[in-house]
């Protein structure tokens, strides 16, 4: 690979998805050149690599569903077609018995919105889903759009097409601190070399909000979540059944070769890195599939690993330049749903940076200004 540049126009810092969309799309747009900076030797290694890959468009935040509808669109037109990288099975969102009106009151939502959904009642959704009898519910909504991404197939797009756009990627590249220079980012300085650039964008998913703000970081959080793939399901549950997803995060489950994928929804607070697994977590999913999926009392468990979901504290992305330091931009705090917003997370980044506006969303309400941070004075 060729040295690290003296000066480009853009330093990414982070290959993710949060990274990886953004420069995808700045390409697009043809605003590169541009450089990202990946720590790890793999991209991918952390939370956009270890997670469901289940595309929602049923998410409860209004604001999160105008991404995920903006990003399925784009994801559809990806040159080459979809077809290796996202499989539309459809979605399942279950309520438990006594939060029946809850569930109905969001698919009214969800239809002024235009999201094609419809509430199905127990007997209608068995029919029409058998596997279903597994679990108990009181209704469901079945969302026909919703999907499961190969995650490391739509990552690998994006960074395949920011390349053919004039990004180039360096694995194995840790950006240690921020030049600053006039109160303005300059640049970064990557082990014991100096690189300049017109825009630092800090894309660093766990570690995201502390680059140049080391007293006073951006108040993101990760909080550890676990995964687990079950033995050889002999109950009639087809591989290309959709993805089931308990309301209230109770739990989600999803075919997966001859198993299923599951996760408890568990959320504790964890440090950016790559978490060890809590044993205690395969006995919270049996606890949550005791109470609403008696039909898996036999099932078993022969893999698990735990992923970190990064959040602002009103759990919305934070898309847009520092508020105290010209010169940074933040693409953070995607939390649970970085492949299904990716792609219109990008393009909200380009936008911004680009210093415009889009219509079918308003960059105020994922500016990282909405956290009211700290004074210039208290900068790192």
């Amino acid at each position: 690979m060729d040295p690290l540049p003296s000066h480009t126009r853009w330093v990414i810092v982070g290959a993710g998805f949060a990274g990886a969309a953004t420069a995808w799309a700045l390409g697009r747009a043809g605003l590169g050149p541009g450089i990202i900076l990946e720590q790890e030797y793999a991209c991918g290694a952390h939370a956009s690599g270890r997670n469901a890959g289940m595309l929602r468009l049923t998410e409860s935040d209004p604001l999160i569903r105008a991404l995920a509808r903006r990003s399925l669109e784009s994801i559809r037109c990806l040159d080459g077609g979809t077809q290796h990288i996202v499989q539309f099975t459809g979605g399942l969102t279950l309520a438990p018995p006594g939060v029946g009106l809850l569930l109905e009151a969001h698919y009214l939502a969800l239809e002024r919105e235009g999201v094609p959904a419809e509430v199905l009642s127990v007997p209608a959704a068995l029919a029409r889903f058998p596997f279903l009898g597994a679990i108990r519910f009181q209704s469901a909504l079945w969302c026909p759009e919703e999907a499961v991404a190969d995650v490391d197939a739509l990552l690998m797009h994006y960074l395949r097409s920011a390349r053919a756009t004039g990004f180039t990627l360096y694995t194995g590249h840790r950006a240690e601190e921020l030049l600053v220079e006039g109160g303005r980012v300059r640049g970064v300085r990557v082990e014991d070399r100096e690189m300049l650039a017109d825009t630092v964008i800090d894309a660093s998913g766990a570690w995201a909000g502390t680059l140049g703000r080391r007293h006073v970081p951006l108040p993101l959080q990760p909080f550890r979540r676990h995964v687990f793939i079950s033995g050889t399901f002999e109950a009639t549950w087809p591989r290309s059944a959709p993805w089931v997803w308990m309301w209230r995060n109770e739990f989600y489950v999803r075919p997966e070769s001859d198993g299923l994928l599951l996760s408890p929804c568990d959320e504790t607070r964890a440090e950016p890195g790559t978490p060890p697994v809590d044993p205690a977590a395969a006995d919270w999913l049996a606890l949550k599939l005791a109470r609403h999926a008696r039909g898996f009392e036999h099932l078993t468990l022969r893999r698990s690993w735990a992923c970190l979901r990064t959040f602002a504290p009103d759990r919305r992305p934070l898309v847009g330049p520092d508020s105290t330091l010209p010169g940074l931009f933040h693409v953070s705090g995607l939390g649970g749903f970085g492949v299904t917003a990716s792609a219109a997370i990008g393009e909200v980044a380009a936008l911004a940076l680009a210093g415009q506006d889009a219509a079918w969303i308003d960059l105020a309400e994922l500016s990282p200004a909405r956290l009211n941070p700290e004074p210039a004075a208290h900068r790192s």
